[in-house]
């Protein structure tokens, strides 16, 4: 199986790697000139290419015809999560980006411990969901947002008819995903909220039910938050993406 190049937009020609792509692929993959690989892009473009190792520079050349749009994994899922503490978030931005989850957004919950801002938190994420892409050949790269407030992310879950659910102990009953999957229109983009450790707090609860945000429950237990979201990132890629059959390589 090729190697996987990430590469920020794929195109025909000579497509030049930045630094740290040329590093791994030529100093820790060792991969050498004239290798064939597969290179893809944040978008889901995706084609073979042959690495092109030539004194400094280091691009892959990809012919015309070979450039095409992934296919799409099922309806786009946006995981909307407070951020746990420590590697703990480093962990969860890897696994959703490997489930495919669309993009990840951190909130700023009203009992947020962890309020993460600038640029080098999202920068180390968007590393670490762009080698996930690379090994879980999902297509394009799980995009990264802001630290955003919920009445804001809310406002993004709704557009072009997208739905949201919040994830809940106070739910009706603990219930599997796919109760709630039901009655999601199969083709809508969705948005999952999960909160801190704290829980949500009652004008969270009440946005959300003026937003027509859904409560779900996962179990009967309660979640880490990371345990949370990509459970449901799990359930919800489960029912909603079409099967590709099985993998040639381990998880």
């Amino acid at each position: 199986m090729a190697r996987r190049i990430h590469v920020q937009h794929l195109r025909a020609g000579d497509v030049p790697l930045d630094a740290a792509q040329a590093h791994h692929a030529r100093d820790v993959l060792r991969l050498t000139d004239g290798q064939r690989v597969e290179v893809f892009d944040d978008a889901g473009r995706v084609a073979p290419g042959v690495l092109v190792i030539a004194g400094g520079e280091v691009f892959v050349r990809v012919e015309a015809h070979d450039v095409t749009e992934a296919d799409a994994a099922g309806p786009r899922l946006t995981i909307a999560a407070a951020v746990p503490k420590a590697d703990r978030a480093d962990w969860m931005v890897e696994k959703l980006s490997e489930l495919g989850v669309a993009e990840f957004i951190p909130l700023a919950a009203e009992r947020s411990v962890v309020l993460p801002e600038g640029r080098n938190k999202r920068d180390r994420w968007a590393r670490i969901a762009t080698e996930a892409a690379k090994q879980s050949r999902r297509a394009g790269v799980m995009g990264i947002a802001e630290l955003t407030p919920v009445e804001k992310a809310l406002e993004r879950a709704g557009v072009d008819g997208g739905k949201a659910w919040f994830l809940s102990t106070e739910a009706p009953s603990p219930v599997a995903v796919s109760d709630a999957l039901r009655d999601l229109p199969a083709a809508a983009p969705l948005t999952a909220f999960i909160g801190p450790e704290g829980g949500w707090t009652e004008r969270e609860v009440r946005q959300f039910h003026a937003a027509g945000a859904v409560a779900v429950g996962l179990t009967r237990t309660v979640l880490r938050v990371e345990t949370a979201a990509v459970a449901t990132a799990a359930v919800v890629g489960a029912f909603r993406s079409p099967w590709r059959g099985p993998s040639s390589g381990a998880a």
